[in-house]
C-alpha cells in the first residue's frame, strides 16, 4: 500500500495532468482537420475551461467518491460520463442566457449538439481514465 505522500503526490500531478487531456485531444483533432497554429488557441480555450471545471466539480467529486470507496475504473468511467454530460448542459444553458445577444458561432454549436455532446463525452472519458491512471484509487483500499 503506498504511502500517505504518495497518494498526495499522485493525486496532484492528477489534477494537474488530467485536465490538459482534452485541450490535447482537441489540438489534435484541429490539426489533423487541416488547422493552422491559429486554430490551436481553441486548445488554450479548452484548458481555461477545464482547470476550472476539475477543481469546483472534479475536486468535490473525487472526495466524494473517495470517501464512499467507488474507486473502480467503472465508477470512474461514469462519472466522467456523467460529469461531461452536466458541462454540455451548463454550456448549453449559459449560450442561451445571452438571448438575442448571442454569438451566432455559439448558436451554430449549439446547433450541432450531437456532435458537441459525442465530442466532450469522449474527452471527459479520457481525462477522467487519465485521472485515474494516476491517482490509482483502487490501490489505496484499507
Amino acid at each position: 500500500m503506498p504511502s500517505a505522500r504518495t497518494t498526495s503526490y499522485r493525486t496532484v500531478a492528477a489534477f494537474v495532468v488530467a485536465p490538459m487531456v482534452p485541450a490535447v485531444i482537441l489540438a489534435g483533432v484541429m490539426l489533423a482537420a487541416g488547422g493552422d497554429s491559429q486554430t490551436l488557441g481553441y486548445a488554450a480555450f479548452a484548458g481555461y475551461i477545464s482547470y476550472p471545471f476539475a477543481l469546483l466539480v472534479g475536486l468535490p467529486s473525487y472526495l466524494v467518491m473517495r470517501r464512499r470507496h467507488w474507486d473502480g475504473l467503472r465508477a470512474y468511467l461514469l462519472l466522467g460520463l456523467g460529469l461531461g454530460a452536466f458541462f454540455v448542459a451548463l454550456f448549453a444553458g449559459l449560450a442561451g442566457f445571452e438571448g438575442d445577444a448571442a454569438d451566432p458561432a455559439w448558436v451554430d454549436l449549439l446547433a450541432n449538439l450531437a456532435v458537441l455532446l459525442s465530442f466532450v463525452l469522449a474527452c471527459a472519458v479520457a481525462s477522467t481514465l487519465v485521472f485515474w491512471l494516476i491517482v490509482r484509487p483502487d490501490l489505496h483500499r484499507p
